[in-house]
């Protein structure tokens, strides 16, 4: 039994857990939730820290997304440093295609500035990720990251 068969179920998880996540980012930015979700609408809820907190969730929905992409992204296929690229940059472009579709939802606007947070939650998890594979034990990368300890491709970082 290879390692990338003993692997395929475990990625296969976060490849799902990814494609379930851009469907629920779809799903907020569709005209179905644009009332409960529009500036408005989070103002009474949030009050003075709307703005604050709507920009937080911009970085931290799309953070969480690259990290579930990197994970369905390493081991198999991927080394740590391809993984991170190609995760980041699916998560950039899923961010820029949410804005565009949400230029067409009624009482929603696709605005520039909101892909800015976004990229900023995207940067901070690729930063993080390779802060892990650098810094901390094989113990604690296997606990944050999944990786095997010891195993060769996982200590590359392209």
């Amino acid at each position: 039994m290879t390692d990338e068969t003993v692997n395929q179920p475990e990625v296969m998880k976060w490849r799902i857990a990814s494609a379930v996540w851009m469907t629920l980012i779809f799903a907020l930015s569709s005209a179905l939730f644009a009332p409960k979700m529009s500036f408005d609408a989070t103002l009474d809820f949030f009050g003075m820290l709307n703005y604050f907190v709507r920009k937080c969730a911009h970085g931290g929905e799309f953070g969480l997304l690259t990290f579930l992409l990197f994970r369905g992204l390493h081991p198999s296929p991927y080394t740590i440093g391809r993984a991170r690229l190609w995760a980041a940059a699916v998560a950039l472009l899923y961010a820029v295609s949410d804005e565009f579709h949400q230029s067409f939802v009624p009482l929603r606007s696709g605005k520039a500035s909101d892909v800015l947070f976004d990229a900023a939650g995207i940067l901070i998890v690729f930063y993080l990720i390779g802060y892990v594979c650098r810094s901390m034990s094989d113990e604690h990368r296997f606990r944050l990251l999944g990786f095997h300890p010891g195993r060769t491709e996982d200590n590359r970082s392209t």
